[in-house]
């Protein structure tokens, strides 16, 4: 460390090779993936938030993961904690981390409310054919790729407007490159139809919903363990779509020991983390731990309170 300016210190300076010329629009995830796809040793790690908190989207933000996956489908965020969890996590990991938003898939109010915070990913869950995603794809791209409509309120002329494109002012095409639509693949008609959603060119990656599946097949809810050889057999299938049309897959892992193994399977984005797990986990333990102790003092030294008396205050 030294006493010249910011400026100056090159080191203090976050390496943020993916993100846009405003860190109110989508980061690069399309060449993020492309290139973790090409080598990956460039996997992107990131942590999944369940919890509707734009505080705890600053912590995690400041950790600086490749990218924050935030689960509108099922945790409490309405539009105005979504929209400002969304630019927190940009600006707060100084433009590293990107934004994965799940979004509930009939809910296109909630869908234009991540695209324009800024989202640089869209999981699109429940899709059991290819037919019904073109949809979504029409309501998530710009013209001429599909028909989004355009917000006057993400951008102040001559201020806010500028691209790391020539001739995109207002970062419609930084929108049109840098956003990836993830499919995901959670119901037996889903995996039937698995190939046909891989091919299909606005979905730049797969994901598959472990729980759901396993509920639709009417299998046993667990997790770990020997796999049932259907939900093997559907897991070997997605993958397989993913490898064949060249499609990273985006997933979770349970437990660290599963990462090397979903790189091999073709994982390319992966969530090492759960907001609400790790704390649950984190009191959980600690709580255990000291009643050990308490166990522990209890048998060595006999009663807690000597002769009956409480300790002095």
């Amino acid at each position: 460390m030294t006493d010249q300016r910011y400026l100056e210190q090159p080191e203090l300076h976050t390496k943020a090779p993916y993100r846009a010329a405003l860190m109110t629009y989508p980061g690069n995830l399309r060449a993020a993936l492309k290139d973790a796809q090409e080598d990956p040793k460039k996997t992107l790690f990131g942590v999944a938030q369940g919890m509707a908190s734009v505080f705890v989207t600053k912590v995690l933000a400041s950790t600086q993961p490749d990218f924050i996956w935030m689960d509108a489908e099922h945790a409490m965020f309405d539009r105005s904690s979504l929209y400002d969890a969304i630019q927190a996590a940009q600006h707060h990991s100084e433009g590293k981390s990107m934004v994965v938003v799940r979004i509930p898939k009939h809910d296109e109010t909630i869908l234009s409310t991540a695209l324009d915070a800024g989202a640089a990913g869209i999981v699109i869950p429940h899709c059991d054919n290819a037919a019904e995603i073109k949809h979504l794809l029409n309501e998530i791209y710009y013209p001429p790729i599909g028909q989004r409509s355009f917000s006057p309120w993400t951008f102040t002329p001559g201020i806010s407007d500028k691209s790391l494109y020539k001739g995109d002012p207002f970062n419609m095409g930084t929108s049109n490159k840098h956003i990836v639509v993830i499919a995901q693949i959670e119901s037996v008609e889903g995996v039937k139809n698995v190939d046909e959603i891989a091919a299909l060119e606005g979905v730049s990656a797969l994901m598959f919903g472990p729980g759901d599946f396993m509920a639709d097949a009417g299998l046993e809810l667990k997790m770990g363990g020997e796999p049932h050889p259907t939900f093997a057999a559907a897991m070997g299938a997605f993958a397989g779509a993913g490898q064949k049309y060249g499609k990273p897959l985006f997933g979770a892992a349970m437990s660290m020991d599963m990462v090397p193994m979903m790189i091999q399977q073709g994982y390319r984005a992966i969530a090492v983390a759960f907001d609400m797990w790790g704390l649950s986990n984190l009191v959980h333990g600690s709580i255990a731990k000291g009643r050990e102790y308490a166990q522990a003092a209890g048998a060595t030294n006999g009663d807690a309170i000597p002769n009956g008396k409480a300790p002095p205050s």
